[in-house]
């Protein structure tokens, strides 16, 4: 059970900074794309980015909590299954 928790929580991780990225990742992509020069691109994107993902980090968070929590529960998330029953004449 105890195992099930720590992955899970690992699992949460995952998806949460994920979710950052890819969020980050567009929105910084998009401010960056009209630009002409590379650094003055760079600058935009990550300004982009970091004001995207903290405009919706709590969503961010409540989804990848609700993901992890959901996928460690079902047993759907690698190593969070649960072990078969025991057979006792084996």
């Amino acid at each position: 059970m105890l195992k099930r928790i720590l992955v899970g929580f690992v699992w949460f991780v995952v998806f949460y900074l994920g979710a950052c990225g890819i969020v980050g990742g567009i929105a910084g992509g998009r401010a960056g794309a009209d630009e002409k020069d590379p650094q003055k691109a760079a600058a935009a994107g990550g300004q982009a980015g970091a004001e995207a993902v903290n405009r919706v980090w709590g969503y961010l968070l409540v989804g990848s909590f609700v993901a992890a929590t959901v996928g460690a529960k079902t047993g759907t998330l690698p190593g969070t299954r649960r072990k078969g029953p025991v057979d006792p004449e084996a």
